[in-house]
């Protein structure tokens, strides 16, 4: 009798006609076909299905919101926990506190708290999980201004791997606290996060400027020098993008590769129309689109450059500094971009981030300059001349580069990279969380953090 015969909540075999729309998720190149797909919908449900998983030995992977670039959300064999039917937020607007459910979507949260001028720090995509922008930290469009995602999280409810429901927070389970801001999914499944939100909107001044690229040098040159002085409340993501058909896109950059100036203002609109002056005006741009808008649109402004289905891979690591001579090199890489849909990202970082202990959580990348985050993006074509480009740009920008990574950018890594999203006294105490936690590394499909060699030879 297998695990599927023996539980309480939704399930989906290979044999049901959903399956094939359930196994899916955000990345195309990921094809895992699990054995089955449960969908609780408590945390008794939780319980029940990761124990009879771990009776029959089964591999178990957990699905918040399905973003995982590596596709550890959809186990391949074994069972997925499906979390989607755990997606409520329970705003409480006078104290600005939010009750958000493991498989919320940030679309979610920014729809029920946009409106009330409140906000969780949120990321770039609306369809990105809660759950899994969380866990790995949760760097966004208003980080400078607010901190990290994991910076405002006051407690989180966890299933364990012995199935028990614990909480944690600065006051209970410590040590997991710690573990779960910026240690991935490793120490347990997160059924609710408890938010403090920040005032942010209803009304937001956010946008895009855009360059040819024959112009993008001098215009990345611009914004990084604008950014270095900026005040917190700015954020700019220039990224390397092709400039798709249709409006509000100048007709002669239609299918041109292109710099866009992605913009956030994390305060006074009307002061930010006076900040971002020079930056809209500078060049001057082939397009200025920037304006005011609802803190949700937003949330939802790129959401059109990361259609689910599509293939991807990326490259990412933290900069020490971006020199004239690496911003020329980014523009002779994009002039080659093999896909449509491929990008070159790189954003200013500080402010907020960097004011908080690095000791605090597991981020500990606080004093970071800048990220650069390469997306290599695809419909169709030959995978292996995507993976390269994305490969070559990485390899380019590693003379600037710090070694450390942002672990919720990470692709097919092996372990010795995926320390090096953690300092080393950082990695040991996630070992000695996993040790007291997740003793038989049940959590593995993550960014794993193993327990001790001397449990793992028990």
């Amino acid at each position: 009798m297998s695990v599927s015969d023996r539980l309480n909540c939704e399930l989906i075999r290979p044999t049901d006609e959903r399956y094939e729309a359930a196994r899916a998720v955000w990345n195309g190149s990921v094809d895992h076909r699990p054995a089955a797909i449960a969908r609780p919908r408590s945390d008794a449900e939780v319980v029940e299905a990761l124990l009879r998983a771990r009776d029959d030995g089964m591999e178990i992977a957990v699905r918040g919101g399905g973003h995982s670039m590596q596709g550890h959300s959809m186990s391949d064999g074994g069972l997925t926990i499906d979390l989607s039917a755990l997606k409520g937020v329970q705003l409480d607007a006078r104290g600005r506190r939010a009750r958000v459910g493991g498989g919320a979507l940030l679309g979610d949260v920014a729809r029920a708290a946009g409106p009330r001028g409140l906000a969780i720090l949120y990321g770039h995509v609306s369809h990105t999980g809660v759950a899994g922008l969380t866990l790995g930290g949760g760097i966004g469009w208003i980080a400078r201004r607010h901190g990290l995602t994991i910076d405002r999280l006051l407690s989180a409810r966890v299933v364990t791997a012995e199935g028990e429901v614990v909480r944690a927070s600065d006051e209970e389970n410590t040590d997991l606290f710690w573990g779960l801001r910026g240690g991935g999914g490793n120490f347990g499944i997160v059924t609710e996060f408890e938010f403090e939100l920040c005032q942010h909107g209803p009304e937001v001044l956010a946008g895009m400027v855009l360059h040819p690229l024959e112009r993008a040098a001098e215009a990345l040159r611009f914004s990084r020098d604008f950014m270095d002085d900026a005040p917190d409340e700015v954020t700019v993501y220039e990224t390397f993008m092709t400039v798709p058909p249709g409006p509000p896109f100048p007709e002669a950059l239609h299918g041109r590769p292109a710099l866009a100036l992605g913009v956030v203002y994390a305060g006074d609109p009307g002061e930010g129309e006076r900040l971002l002056r020079p930056l809209r005006e500078f060049g001057p741009p082939a397009l200025d689109a920037v304006g005011r808008m609802p803190v949700t649109a937003v949330q939802e402004m790129l959401d059109p450059t990361a259609p689910h289905g599509m293939r991807n891979h990326s490259k990412s690591q933290w900069l020490a500094e971006l020199p004239d001579t690496a911003i020329e090199r980014l523009v002779e890489l994009h002039a080659d971009v093999p896909s449509s849909m491929s990008m070159i990202i790189t954003a200013r970082m500080g402010g907020a981030v960097e004011r908080v202990d690095p000791d605090r959580t597991a981020f500990v990348h606080r004093d970071a300059y800048r990220l650069l985050w390469v997306v290599g993006a695809w419909w169709e074509g030959d995978d292996a001349e995507q993976i390269a480009w994305t490969q070559g740009v990485f390899d380019a920008l590693t003379p600037q580069g710090t070694g450390g990574v942002y672990v919720n950018s990470l692709q097919d890594e092996p372990e010795a990279r995926i320390r090096d999203a953690y300092s080393a006294a950082a990695w040991s105490r996630l070992v000695e969380v996993k040790d007291r936690w997740d003793p038989d590394n049940v959590f593995r499909l993550n960014y794993n953090v193993p327990p001790s060699a001397r449990l793992r030879a028990a």
